[in-house]
């Protein structure tokens, strides 16, 4: 999974990018400023072009956009919305706490960090993550499954309307049965599958 590391510090970046790779976390991508992370998530097309990020570890104190104010640009794109933002900080007062989370943060740790403490938030992070893309998809294949149901229902309606039925005794009467309207539904659905019969036309053929 990929974590993009945003720090103005050279050396910062560095000790998160060896720590991570320790723990086994080797696709990382490191962006110097909220800036450069913005170019990563492609904010300007709102995320269109991305590139499949998983988690952004992002440092609070940045010069020209902090981190709690490019953590809310992040999250206002509906693309990006879902990426877990752990925030880096080297205060834990109350008040920045609340912003980096009113701004939507998932989680923080602070600097100086302890190795075992850090990679266990990302490994909570990420698997949080997963479970996300999990729910996420099967949404999707949801959603696409009761359109399909939807628009079989319509059909099943319109050929109901095609087909004429006594209501006494619920026979169908072929006689009184729109052929040109068949014909029609025939025509605009190539793809549906018919009982076919060859009629007695196409068989003299």
């Amino acid at each position: 999974m990929k974590i993009l590391l945003v720090d103005d510090s050279s050396d910062a970046r560095l000790l998160l990018h060896k720590v991570l790779r320790q723990g086994g976390f080797r696709d990382t991508l490191s962006a110097s400023s909220a800036h450069d992370a913005f170019n990563h998530l492609d904010l300007n097309h709102a995320g269109a072009g991305a590139k499949a990020i998983d988690l952004i570890m992002m440092d609070v104190r940045m010069p020209d956009i902090d981190g709690i104010e490019a953590c809310r640009r992040i999250k206002a794109v509906e693309a990006l919305h879902d990426i877990p933002i752990i925030m880096i900080t080297v205060r834990s007062q109350p008040d920045v706490l609340r912003a980096a989370f009113e701004a939507g943060a998932t989680d923080y740790i602070k600097k100086p960090f302890e190795e075992v403490e850090l990679l266990a938030r990302v490994k909570a992070t990420l698997k949080l993550k997963q479970e996300i893309d999990v729910r996420k998809n099967w949404e999707k294949e949801l959603t696409k499954t009761i359109s399909e149901l939807d628009a079989a229902l319509q059909e099943m309606v319109i050929l109901q309307q095609l087909i004429s039925v006594c209501p006494a005794c619920k026979k169908s009467l072929a006689d009184q049965t729109s052929q040109s309207a068949l014909e029609t539904y025939i025509q605009i659905h190539p793809n549906a599958k018919f009982h076919y019969t060859i009629c007695s036309s196409c068989s003299k053929q």
